[in-house]
Parts: structure tokens; sequence; C-alpha cells
């Protein structure tokens, strides 16, 4: 396993459950579905590079 501290590890956890909420749900075949949640088309989802993580 790593070896980061124990709050950067709860720092990411926090980070990676806001962005999931953010995903938009999809189906089998990869089509948005509506009552999974999220935003946007999952084809067009590219998640967000500007969010600054922990060092």
């Amino acid at each position: 396993m790593s070896d980061q501290p124990q709050g950067n590890r709860e720092e990411l956890e926090k980070i990676a459950k806001e962005r999931m909420e953010e995903l938009p749900g999809e189906t089998a075949l990869g089509n948005r579905d509506p009552q999974a949640g999220g935003e946007g088309e999952p084809r067009d989802f590219e998640g967000n590079s500007d969010v600054p993580l922990p060092e």
C-alpha cells in the first residue's frame, strides 16, 4: 500500500466522492441513464483536471 499520511488519504477520498457524484450514470451501452444522476453525457465527460490534489 501507499506510505501517504492518513490525512492525505482522507482528503483524496473526499475529492473522489465529490467527483463521482458529478459523473453521469450510464447504461451498459454507454448511453445516459437519467435515473442514475450526474450531469452531461457519458461519452462527453472528460473529468476535471483542474481539481487540486494534495501532495
